[in-house]
């Protein structure tokens, strides 16, 4: 399967969009004042955007085969499995 070059021109904007995402993690707490809650949420959200920025674009998962985004919504499930495991354990301990 031939993969299609990514330029310099998208890597920057991508590069441009994790600055302004890791602009908005630092100043969020100042600009929109939640509860301990609401601001977890917020923070988690921006790193989930953050995430699926990096896996599209840097580790190309945007242009690999739908078999191979299965192994890694797989996997994905599998570690928020345990995650959910391990919150469960420690909320009733």
């Amino acid at each position: 399967m031939e993969h299609a070059t990514p330029s310099v021109a998208l890597y920057t904007k991508v590069l441009g969009g994790l600055l302004l995402l890791t602009l908005l993690t630092f100043l969020q707490p100042t600009l929109l004042p939640l509860a301990v809650g609401g601001t977890v949420g917020t923070q988690l959200l921006i790193a989930v955007l953050k995430v699926a920025l990096v896996a599209a674009y840097y580790m190309h998962l945007r242009s690999e085969t739908a078999y191979l985004k299965g192994y890694v919504v797989m996997a994905l499930t599998i570690l928020a499995v345990f995650f959910i495991i391990v919150g469960i354990d420690v909320a009733h301990s």
